[in-house]
């Protein structure tokens, strides 16, 4: 961040300062928690269901802290304002609009998308990282807290600010996109997720639509050609787009998806634009995860990037952010699958298969901790009954389910042939790593459901100490294959047979690419005859591709601001 003076800020975000201030500190990043403030950090005391961060002034001054942002008179330092967080978004926003006086050379890229948000700004921070001097958003930092809390860590050196933008409601991303217009936007897919709070799928999109109408001038819209909604999306941006997707018109088209023994997965990409091509070999676990490596590719491209030192920063990659499709040897020999951080359908679906393959190949059998997913409103019993049907497809020998909205679940995996005593209903976690920890006949244990269940809380205590590590290397045999298609969409607005359900549809085989009979310019699709019947342009029971529209390790970060199901950004508080 460019230095603010104490007067300076004041004036920014129109805060009273106390006689106490030091009107010459030099002021240099923002926190909101104490025990983070140190010489130069600006600490803005949010006040909180457990916490009032006003109560914690005095340990961040201790810390070093030259100046509180607060909502009423404390002893210490402070900038009195009405709403200490629409001050940090003021100060964000001007803090950024300060870096590009000086350094026109910044890009700002920014991700959204129903779920693999975080995946692929990961992604595109180890891509930009290997770039230039590149700020990123930490874990899943993508609302009204988050985004501000990320920007104002940017400074005049600062090559390339990464950020994930997320949503409860519309307009929010919107607010984002004005405290950091993006040079780049990439939109991933539309699916489920929030579908409780916001009330159908295209209100979602809608919602995810407002990145790319709220570029910064010249800015490019990276828009994923697979997914119907997204593609549609080029009617609402004012910028350039750049495609990309599994389908060979895409403008940064992705072929040969593959996953090795491991898991891990690997494919190759092509920019029709600029006839250029690479592969690229990751050590993340399952080939859903494709089409974030592939995102994050056609973001690097409309950054500027070359697609080919792009894929040269991919290689090996791992997870950046935990929870994520992290595999673990456990003391008992067991292996976890840990999906935990969040959950919706599709990402419940992708986790289910690529675990479920995983144990097959390895010959082990398969055990899923599968905890609710929420706030999927009318569809929530649905939704679950249907990961039954994917916990059968798959092979898996026990279920453990655990929350309120998982007996539909329970009650259905029994209906679909596992047998009773081997699933069990938890109200909640409460010593659940301890009978992990113990399952017999080393199964593959896969782990995953929203946030607030707290499965994540169960894999971290039994990973303490230990290191992620490849599964057996055994030959899935899945290069070159075509990617299976399930219409989510259909089987949770529509009863149909089991039978059906679970029967899988191919899409078009990916055929590698040959520049010469390949198109340069990419399809742009139609538009609707009139925009409010989008219903018709995008029906939900058409399939969407596995690999291509709803894949995606988890979705949603912190905060209320994008899922309600999940804790906010720390509280305004001090240590112990």
């Amino acid at each position: 961040m460019i230095p603010w003076s104490p007067e300076g800020l004041a004036t920014v975000i129109s805060a009273r300062l106390s006689p106490e201030v030091d009107l010459d500190a030099s002021l240099t990043g923002a926190v909101i928690d104490s025990r983070q403030a140190g010489p130069g950090t600006v600490f803005v005391a949010l006040p909180g269901e457990r916490a009032d961060g006003a109560d914690f002034v005095d340990d961040a001054v201790r810390r070093g802290s030259p100046l509180a942002i607060t909502s009423r008179p404390v002893s210490g330092p402070y900038a009195l304002v009405a709403d200490p967080a629409a001050a940090l978004r003021q100060m964000a926003e001007v803090s950024l609009q300060r870096i590009r006086l000086v350094n026109r050379y910044l890009r700002v890229i920014a991700v959204t998308g129903s779920v693999g948000k975080t995946t692929t700004k990961d992604l595109l921070a180890r891509i930009a990282g290997a770039a230039g001097q590149t700020v990123a958003a930490p874990g899943s930092f993508n609302n009204q807290l988050g985004v501000p809390l990320t920007v104002v860590q940017a400074g005049p050196e600062t090559a390339y600010l990464v950020l994930e933008m997320g949503a409860s409601h519309r307009g929010e991303i919107a607010d984002l996109a004005r405290i950091a217009p993006p040079d780049v936007g990439v939109v991933l897919n539309v699916s489920l997720a929030h579908l409780g709070e916001f009330g159908s799928t295209e209100a979602i999109g809608q919602a995810k639509a407002e990145l790319v109408a709220g570029l910064a001038r010249y800015g490019v819209a990276v828009l994923n050609q697979d997914d119907r909604r997204v593609a549609a999306m080029v009617f609402d941006t004012p910028g350039e787009v750049v495609t990309f997707g599994f389908d060979s018109t895409a403008d940064i088209y992705g072929f040969d998806l593959a996953t090795d023994g491991p898991g891990y997965v690997s494919l190759s990409a092509a920019d029709q634009r600029h006839l250029t091509e690479t592969r690229v070999q990751t050590r993340l676990v399952g080939k859903h995860l494709g089409i974030d490596v592939l995102a994050a590719l056609a973001g690097a491209v409309a950054a500027g990037l070359d697609l080919r030192h792009a894929g040269a920063a991919l290689r090996d990659v791992r997870p950046a952010s935990p929870h994520r499709m992290a595999v673990w040897c456990l003391p008992n020999g067991s292996t976890l699958v840990d999906d935990s951080y969040n959950a919706s359908p599709w990402s419940m679906r992708e986790a289910i298969g690529t675990a479920g393959r995983l144990a097959r190949q390895a010959g082990r059998p398969a055990v899923a901790v599968i905890g609710s997913m929420l706030e999927l409103g009318a569809r929530s019993e649905r939704a679950h009954r249907t990961v039954a049907l994917w916990l059968a497809r798959d092979g898996f020998e026990r279920l453990i389910a655990v929350g309120e909205e998982t007996r539909p679940l329970a009650e259905e995996a029994v209906n679909q042939g596992l047998k009773a005593s081997q699933v069990e209903h938890l109200a909640d976690t409460s010593g659940l790593a301890e009978l992990l920890a113990t399952l017999p006949g080393e199964p593959y244990v896969l782990l995953k459901g929203s946030n607030a269940v707290g499965l994540w809380q169960v894999a971290d205590e039994l990973t303490a100490g230990l290191e992620t590590v490849a599964n057996e290397p055994v030959d899935l045999g899945s290069a070159g294959v075509s990617p299976q298609i399930w219409d989510v969409d259909k089987i949770l607005a529509e009863p149909e047979s089991a039978a059906q359900l679970a029967e899988p549809v191919y899409g078009p085989t990916l055929d590698p690419l040959t520049p010469a009979d390949q198109p340069n310019q990419p399809s742009r699709p139609s538009r609707p005859d009139q925009l409010d019947e989008f219903d018709q342009f995008d029906q939900l029971d058409q399939p969407d591709p596995l690999d291509a529209t709803d894949q995606f390790d988890q979705s949603d970060p912190l905060g209320p601001s994008d899922a309600l199901d999940q804790p906010d950004p720390p509280d305004s508080q001090g240590g112990p």
